[in-house]
């Protein structure tokens, strides 16, 4: 039984993507995500893939962040298929660096356009959800792939910024500007 009610969270859906709470069941797909090394390397602190046990971790983390602040990650899902492709949305732990729109799929879904999709979408909810004057993005200096995401979402880099102890760029849009891209 669960406490948390998933149907709480939005669903926001795109041409080919479900945005939505998530659920115990995608825990399997989830781990085989953070399992994989190259999905690994940018998402987790330690540079390295997940154990399944390490992932539940997490899945129960973003849950957990849509039970206190009433926002978070969403899970991402196929439309076609129903598949685990993901997470994204807003994240703002205690002391972060501002409102963050954070993404991160698995990798059979990279180059399908769907971190695009599924990132412009959580950004148009929490701009119409916030009244926010800019949104964040963490991306490790690294993280080509992201970085190439953010500019094309309008994301500009900025200041620098120590997390996990690697450094990372914190890219950033104003809502002005966001509403143009």
């Amino acid at each position: 039984m669960s406490l948390f009610d998933p149907n709480a969270t939005p669903r926001i859906e795109t041409e080919r993507l479900v945005l939505r709470g998530w659920r115990e069941d995608d825990l399997d797909g989830f781990a085989a995500m953070m399992s994989d090394a190259e999905v690994a390397r940018f998402l987790t602190g330690s540079q390295r893939p997940m154990a399944r046990a390490e992932a539940w971790r997490d899945l129960a983390l973003f849950v957990g962040h849509w039970a206190l602040r009433g926002y978070g990650l969403f899970a991402v899902e196929e439309k076609e298929s129903g598949a685990f492709v993901g997470r994204v949305g807003a994240w703002q732990p205690e002391c972060w660096v501002g409102f963050e729109l954070g993404w991160g799929l698995a990798r059979p879904y990279w180059g399908r356009g769907y971190a695009f999709e599924a990132a412009r979408a959580a950004g148009d909810w929490i701009l119409s959800a916030f009244p926010l004057d800019r949104i964040v993005s963490l991306i490790h200096i690294d993280n080509t792939p992201s970085q190439n995401l953010a500019t094309r979402l309008g994301m500009k880099a900025g200041e620098q910024t120590l997390h996990a102890g690697m450094l990372h760029d914190v890219w950033d849009i104003s809502r002005a500007d966001w509403s143009k891209a």
